[in-house]
């Protein structure tokens, strides 16, 4: 029992720092921590050393289950005294909770829920590592459960990954340490192991820190793969159940604070049957605060005109395209109008009540109808005509006015890119060449940052972060525009969106999301009024030189449609935390809340049970060979020879047989580094050995309850 002590005690100290480890970010997630975190590690040191002392599972398995309910009521007391009371009240409010979990009617795993499963995997992996030594199965449980904690939490759990992971390595080889070593051999290699990992650990912690290139070569590297997996809606699902501070694609109204990641939302906003794609325009921003954009002015107006004339560009006096008619339907009904560039005539007697407000472009449909239908002509001038238009200092101070704080390196950079540009056309072109092409930005819509509070959010994707998605490229160019005088603002609505059908007749039908909800800017071009561009890599708002169009032939040709991001909501916070902080309302209905439960709980009992029976199996691991060797046995009882070979080969799992060993030799070694045989395998090999090379044949009285009784030793060994 001592030596078996010796031998185990330090599997129960590496054991415990690997289940603390792992269990200290569950109890902050859950604000669990202020109540106790040594209570709870004191229960973990208990039940780990009581692991590791009592053998007797009559003893164990109910101190397990004191130990499991005396923890859940020292942080849930329900105002009750620990006993029967409690307990069934415990038990009551969980039968109460997983319906409502299961309805919709709670979309979260609440604090008393999340600690009963935790707590019990945890007293399980205990006796996994400890009893078992099944170091490898509970490391990859654990390290995969922090993964998710921190994806759902957006924690930065990773010292704790590489705390469990250097603890298993310590597991590891102590665990194929040689028996025959001397122990003052065994603790310099032991001392030795954990100050080499040490170092390894805080050499991975601080290389990040130390050397930023490292990182950024593998955020740029596997950029293309976390983008294919927020266009696949992962990241969305993920924000359903986890942390809500992260922003998803979408419309918003408000865009005061950008910045931030977002996660692709792909739910489908409304249909266009039309003759030919283009932008839907839906507002503009004029006034620039550093951080984001808003209006300066909002005054609204009822449009009392039938049918009502709207322009985007009012001073063209050149050709239109032929009139054509455009269908929307949306999906769930919305206050505002897309639009396309040009002219576009609006039957307002057949909408109720539309206004309008001048100051930002926007059409307002009070009575938001399920479909509208209107005509639209396009404008049809070329680049040449844009590029005689000349370049000079803008007068307009709304649309050419940046903040007194704006870092005056924007200036100096917008200067750099277009001295050599004569024609406002040439200057417009060569800062949004700049941006899509020649700066080295990188268009990631999961790695933006967010801007520092002290800074401008501009400067900061320009100089510092060079990776954003539509909101930042078009604020970055319609600033350096403004910066060198050029008259622009910012425009919002939404790219093309997909091609879903296509009819003889010559129209089509387009599919528009919250994915496509993109931003751009507008340049004015006096005798042709407000110009897009489109600074965005991947995609393309050019004017075609044939029949050029103020949105011209927009194309989506990499990825899928920028955002106009939409700040979900926060708990406890009070700043917006992204692009536009206007929250998407999740899912507000008792169906649209239980859709996503009912798969998720469905996938957790699926993913529970293959832990239990991963678990199960490697608990009974080490019975299968003892199940095999009785089955030989029954099978061939009179083959002495092969019983023996199988506990030999089992023996040599064990300890490991040198070289050329002997048998006898071996045999002796092997009782001495486990003297619980008592002889019994050095009995079976002489026998062996004799039955081999003696031509004395082995009788079964002598060696049937040998063979058993060193079988179960071994089974019970490893």
């Amino acid at each position: 029992m001592k030596n078996s002590l010796k031998e185990r005690w330090p599997f129960a100290l590496l054991s415990f720092f690997i289940l603390i480890t792992a269990a200290l970010p569950f109890l902050k997630v859950y604000n669990l921590a202020q109540a106790n975190t040594f209570f709870f590690g004191g229960m973990l040191a208990l039940v780990c050393s009581m692991t590791l002392l009592v053998k007797n599972q009559l003893v164990i398995l109910p101190f397990y289950m004191l130990s499991y309910s005396f923890t859940l009521y020292y942080y849930f007391p329900f105002s009750r005294s620990f006993g029967f009371s409690w307990f069934s009240v415990f038990v009551q409010k969980m039968l109460v909770t997983y319906p409502k979990m299961i309805s919709g009617e709670i979309n979260y795993l609440p604090d008393f829920f999340a600690l009963a499963i935790i707590l019990f995997l945890l007293i399980l992996l205990n006796v996994l590592l400890i009893r078992y030594e099944r170091w490898l199965l509970g490391t990859l449980l654990l390290i995969g459960y922090l993964l998710m904690l921190a994806v759902f939490n957006r924690l930065n759990l990773g010292l704790h990954v590489i705390l469990i992971t250097s603890f298993a390595i310590l597991f590891y080889g102590l665990k194929h340490t040689p028996n025959w070593l001397a122990k003052q051999v065994k603790l310099k290699l032991f001392l030795l192991s954990s100050t080499a990992l040490f170092l390894i650990a805080v050499g991975s912690y601080f290389f990040p820190v130390l050397f930023p290139q490292s990182q950024i070569f593998l955020i740029t590297q596997t950029a293309s793969i976390r983008d294919y997996v927020n266009q696949q809606g992962i990241y969305q699902k993920i924000e359903g159940y986890g942390s809500d501070s992260l922003a998803t694609a979408g419309f918003s109204e408000n865009d005061a604070q950008l910045g931030g990641p977002l996660s692709d939302d792909q739910s489908v906003l409304f249909t266009a049957k039309q003759t030919s794609e283009h932008y839907w325009r839906v507002e503009t921003k004029n006034y620039y605060t550093g951080k984001g954009w808003k209006n300066t002015s909002e005054i609204v107006t009822v449009a009392a005109e039938h049918p009502l004339i709207l322009s985007t560009n009012l001073e063209y006096q050149g050709t239109l395209a032929a009139e054509t008619s455009i269908t929307l339907t949306f999906n769930a009904p919305k206050d505002y109008l897309p639009y396309p560039y040009g002219t576009i005539s609006l039957p307002i007697n057949e909408l109720g009540q539309v206004e309008q407000i001048k100051d930002k472009q926007r059409i307002n449909l009070t009575s938001k109808p399920k479909s509208i239908q209107f005509t639209w002509q396009k404008p049809t001038f070329t680049q040449e005509s844009l590029g005689q238009v000349p370049y000079q200092i803008s007068l307009d101070e709304q649309n050419s006015q940046i903040p007194l704080t704006t870092p005056n390196r924007i200036k100096e950079l917008a200067i750099s890119i277009t001295e050599n540009q004569v024609t406002l056309y040439d200057k417009v072109k060569a800062v949004e060449r700049y941006l899509k092409q020649e700066g080295g930005y990188r268009y990631s819509k999961t790695d933006t940052p967010f801007t520092p509070q002290n800074e401008d959010y501009v400067d900061h994707f320009l100089f510092e972060s060079k990776v954003g998605y539509c909101d930042n490229f078009s604020s970055a160019m319609t600033i350096l525009l403004r910066s060198i005088g050029i008259s622009s603002r910012w425009a919002k609505g939404f790219s093309p969106g997909e091609l879903t059908r296509s009819e003889n007749t010559g129209y089509q039908e387009y599919t528009i999301k919250n994915s496509d909800a993109h931003s751009w800017p507008e340049v004015y071009f006096e005798g042709y009024g407000w110009i897009p561009f489109e600074p965005t890599p991947s995609f393309v708002n050019e004017v075609s030189q044939a029949t050029a169009t103020t949105t011209s032939s927009t194309e989506k040709t990499l990825e899928s449609s920028a955002e106009t991001t939409v700040s979900s909501e926060t708990k406890n916070r009070t700043e917006a935390t992204s692009s536009n902080s206007e929250p998407v309302t999740k899912k507000n209905t008792q169906d649209s809340v239980s859709s996503p439960w009912l798969p998720v709980l469905r996938n957790m009992a699926i993913g529970l049970l293959i832990i239990l029976l991963a678990v199960g199996s490697f608990f009974l691991k080490k019975y299968f060979f003892l199940l095999r060797f009785s089955l030989a046995l029954k099978l061939h009882p009179k083959q002495f020879a092969k019983a023996y070979s199988l506990l030999l080969r089992k023996a040599e799992h064990i300890l490991p047989r040198q070289p050329d060993e002997p048998l006898t030799s071996y045999a002796q070694r092997l009782e001495h580094a486990y003297v619980q045989f008592h002889g019994s395998f050095i009995q079976l090999t002489e026998l062996y050995e004799q039955n081999l090379y003696g031509d004395v044949k082995a009788k079964k009285v002598d060696y049937a309850g040998l063979l058993k009784h060193t079988a179960g030793l071994l089974t019970r060994l490893k």
